[in-house]
């Protein structure tokens, strides 16, 4: 260590001595000598010192007169520093200093930098065109091709000119740039296999991208290359060849289809291979919402192989499993996300209306225990939790669906679901009585209103594909951009793990009302109640008023009519399915149909909790999921949760039970008053008047 100290401190005086010596180097000892010193200040201020308010400083006294190619470099060097600082102007304004008479490869490279600074910083394609137009193959090869991949892009995705979009690619040579090349090619079958239909053509493009020269193009480059020969061609060997090139893509489209088919292949005895080895390519498919019926078909073939070919008579060939097992599945599995977004709360029943004030169901509100509450918004906040539905107060809960479709459920499968509850009703007596006391005194809870930015509008993100493909012991892989159609390498666009307290956005749904013994079905939303409240200024007549415009929005007649007639197709489904005597012995079908209709099973409650007019954000995932927590306190040991986000910024108001404690409304008022937050108006902190005795 003190060897390292001194040879620190020999260099750093080397340094400091050279840049006396070369500080004593002015104008009087030439301009090209000035300048050249200039330049070498700026790399020791930058390279070695880290200072680039220095670097920059010497790098502008470099003269065009002492060096005018040791001047190109200044400016090209300035310019990238102030990139680095996201300075896009004097980006700019130096990068046009590099003249091509000087420099003309430089000067290539500066055209090149302003064009993607036009194409991805200001949308400007114009002049990101006219930049990449400048850059000439016999100035700057590398650049040039970059700038040709860049352009026929332009025209292939910006412009929809598919023959100028070819034209380009074709410009772009393997000695240029051989990563660009790859792209190029890329994309040239691409045009070929889907724009033009010229199956020919199209092998011939991606049959020219090599692994060596850019491996994202490459592997879909097979991919799409396996995709001809397996459904056009029935080249099931040369297929399997280019599967096996991209079967451990990171994208899980790729991996999935590519594994899919090079486990049917062998099973189907279409290529060569043991049921073992069809069986690890089958456990590589994982679950997505998006390849669904691909999961379901692969663990369908795990089970069959599984089971010493239990009903192999109705796998002899892939159309047939299609028709009997598959399909019936994929459309159970439809009709629920159809129900799913019916379920899906937007807050605007009205898009038309721009005032958010005039949307009636803007806000929602949580019901909890005053200590929980001040979890939430003391000095170190806790994130709002989802909390497993093992231990919820409805003993039904998460079974009403699968009871009435007669679907048997494992009580001890790994998936779980975990959720938070609100309502649409923010001041409820009924609420209050039951939810959140605290020591025992009934109506001591508060109800915490929420804007809607508090959740998301995706419906996929409330199911962990990772979490489910926990079930075939398989580590799910993530989704990828594929960067050889972006040409974007931006450093910060790093895919990070996800920390506790930054999840994703989760969306809000309406619970259904359910009666299995009668069908009696009503969707969640605010009581008639609630507008008497909230609009207590107003006369009775223009409170009716609203409240009919309010169901008119919701048109609950409507949605109840569709979620009926869609129960009924899944029930109807589930019973052709199980009626086949060959697939009813599938000893994992209810666990797939269970998996079918898992988007909407815990949005289904029993018709008792009605008044409730409950909301719920579900995340469904595995036990093994490392987002579930546990309470470190013993008497609270019975449940698991997963920290979702913190909630200040996201609180409206604020209601008090009715025998909430008078100091809660000091000490909650107070917060917000000292509160560093900024916000664009005051939480309002109101005491129910609801009448509790």
């Amino acid at each position: 260590m003190a060897e390292q100290t001194v040879e620190q401190n020999i260099k750093q005086q080397t340094i400091e001595q050279k840049i006396a010596d070369l500080k004593k180097i002015t104008k009087n000892d030439g301009d090209q000598a000035y300048s050249e010193a200039q330049f070498e200040l700026a790399k020791i201020y930058f390279l070695a010192k880290k200072n680039s308010e220095a670097a920059i400083k010497h790098l502008l006294k470099v003269e065009k007169l002492g060096n005018s190619t040791l001047y190109a470099t200044a400016q090209f060097n300035l310019a990238q520093i102030y990139q680095h600082e996201n300075n896009i102007e004097q980006v700019k304004y130096h990068y046009l200093q590099i003249e091509k008479s000087v420099d003309p490869n430089l000067y290539a490279e500066a055209q090149f930098n302003l064009a993607l600074i036009y194409q991805d910083e200001e949308n400007n394609i114009a002049q990101a065109e006219y930049h990449y137009l400048q850059v000439q193959r016999e100035d700057n090869a590398d650049a040039y091709a970059r700038a040709q991949c860049n352009l026929a892009l332009i025209y292939q995705l910006k412009k929809q000119d598919i023959e100028q979009a070819e034209y380009h690619y074709l410009q772009v040579h393997r000695e240029d740039n051989a990563d660009a090349y790859a792209r190029a090619q890329y994309c040239l079958a691409f045009i070929y296999q889907f724009k033009k239909q010229d199956i020919k053509q199209a092998e011939r493009h991606y049959l020219q991208v090599h692994r060596e020269d850019n491996a994202d193009a490459y592997v879909s480059a097979q991919y799409h290359l396996g995709l001809i020969y397996q459904t056009e061609k029935q080249l099931y060997n040369e297929a399997s060849q280019c599967f096996l090139q991209c079967c451990d893509s990171i994208n899980p489209v790729v991996s999935n289809i590519a594994n899919f088919y090079l486990g049917d292949n062998i099973y189907f005895k279409k290529t060569e291979g043991s049921l073992k080895k069809a069986e690890e390519y089958y456990l590589k498919v994982s679950y997505s919402n998006d390849l669904f019926k691909h999961y379901i078909i692969a663990q369908i073939m795990l089970s069959v192989i599984d089971n010493n070919n239990e009903a192999s008579s109705l796998f002899a060939d892939a159309n047939k499993r299609e028709q009997s097992v598959t399909q019936y599945i994929c459309d159970i599995r439809t009709l629920a996300e159809n129900i799913q977004k019916q379920l899906l709360v937007t807050f605007k029943l009205n898009e038309n209306l721009k005032s958010e004030e005039k949307q009636y169901e803007r806000q929602v509100a949580h019901y909890t225990r005053p200590g929980v509450l001040f979890s939430l918004l003391k000095n170190e906040p806790s994130d709002f939790r989802l909390n497993v539905v093992d231990f919820m107060n409805d003993p039904t809960e998460n079974q009403i669906l699968t009871n009435w479709l007669d679907i048997k459920t494992d009580r001890d499968s790994e998936i779980k679901s975990f959720l938070a509850s609100f309502s649409f009703n923010h001041n409820s007596l009924n609420q209050f009585r039951l939810y959140g006391n605290e020591n025992n005194i009934v109506g001591s809870s508060v109800s915490v209103v929420f804007n809607q930015n508090f959740f998301g509008d995706d419906v996929q993100q409330s199911i962990n594909p990772d979490g489910i493909n926990h079930l075939n012991k398989f580590t799910s892989v993530k989704m990828a951009k594929q960067d050889f159609i972006d040409n974007k390498t931006d450093a910060n666009e790093k895919n990070e793990p996800l920390t506790q307290s930054s999840f994703h956005d989760l969306p809000l749904f309406r619970c259904l009302y359910f009666d299995p013994s009668n069908e009696y079905i009503s969707l969640a939303k605010r009581n008639k109640f609630s507008f008497y409240l909230e609009h207590r200024e107003s006369s009775a007549a223009e409170i009716e008023k609203k409240w009919n415009d309010y169901l008119k929005q919701l048109d609950e007649k409507h949605k109840i009519k569709t979620i009926r007639k869609i129960l009924n197709q899944i029930k109807q489904k589930i019973k052709k399915l199980k009626a086949n005597g060959q697939v009813k012995n599938l000893s994992i079908l209810d666990q797939l149909i269970t998996l079918a209709v898992m988007p909407i099973s815990c949005l289904i409650k029993h018709a008792a909790f009605e008044d409730e007019d409950e909301c719920r954000m579900i995340y469904i995932t595995n036990i093994a999921d490392e987002k579930i927590q546990a309470p470190t306190d013993y008497v609270q040991a019975s449940s698991l949760f997963i920290n979702y986000k913190t909630v200040e910024d996201y609180i409206e108001k604020i209601y008090l039970g009715p025998q909430c404690e008078a100091h809660h409304k000091l000490w909650i008022t107070n917060h917000f008053r000292i509160s560093s937050k900024p916000r664009s108006k005051l939480v309002k902190v109101i005491q129910s008047e609801m009448p509790l005795r």
